[in-house]
């Protein structure tokens, strides 16, 4: 499917959604192992004519393509020479595909940006239950019908700094799409964490999931998934 076909589908469609990097906020226009696994089964209706977002946090731990290390390398996909986060790489190719705008989740405090070091900071959040201030948060979300949202699982699980973006947002009667990036965790669970957290949104089922070592092919993945969910 071409991005036109997306934009013009998303446009004129109408739906009802079934089941369940450092620091801020921005918008930017424009721009799996499977198709999300045991988590995901359902095809989605037609979206609705509402603005779409794509909302994500990613967290690279390089900004140079030269000479990276191994953990560097895990955490980032280089294109065109510009290092992006995996999830990053992810959410760009859903905005470009579908016309929706993107937002990058972005913490106040910047996180580090050593392996190591952001481990046991996303560690000690996640056991500490912390919510890490935000940078930004999207002021106009009301506009929005369908949203996005992306995450690299850390820990198992959903990075914290994602927990506040949900918490402080008013995601009522939207439709929540999810995606992830993974070392091997694939969804991890996440799917029924932010179903039951945003309980009076829709959120579909089939999130879309794929490894770090699988980045090369996340265009072709990522199309067959939006297809997958009826956005063809």
């Amino acid at each position: 499917m071409t991005s036109t076909t997306r934009r013009k589908f998303l446009a004129l469609t109408t739906v009802a959604l079934a089941g369940a990097g450092t620091a801020g906020c921005s918008i930017i226009r424009g721009a799996g192992e499977a198709l999300g696994g045991s988590e995901a089964s359902k095809t989605v209706p037609p979206l609705d004519n509402s603005r779409t977002l794509v909302a994500y946090f990613s967290m690279p731990e390089t900004d140079d393509p030269n000479n990276m290390t191994e953990n560097e390398q895990n955490s980032t996909h280089v294109v065109d020479g510009k290092v992006l986060g995996n999830t990053q790489y992810v959410a760009q190719i859903i905005g470009e595909s579908t016309g929706a705008e993107v937002f990058r989740i972005e913490t106040a405090e910047e996180l580090p940006l050593d392996h190591k070091t952001l481990s046991d900071l996303a560690l000690k959040q996640q056991e500490d239950d912390e919510r890490p201030k935000l940078k930004t948060l999207i002021p106009n979300l009301e506009e929005y019908g369908t949203v996005f949202i992306g995450y690299p699982i850390w820990w198992y699980s959903l990075p914290m700094p994602v927990h506040t973006f949900l918490e402080q947002h008013d995601f009522n009667k939207k439709n929540i799409i999810l995606f992830t990036t993974h070392g091997g965790s694939r969804l991890s669970g996440t799917v029924e964490i932010v179903t039951e957290k945003l309980a009076d949104s829709t959120v579909i089922s089939n999130a879309f999931t794929i490894s770090r070592d699988d980045m090369d092919n996340a265009e072709a993945e990522v199309g067959d998934w939006l297809d997958s969910l009826g956005i063809s």
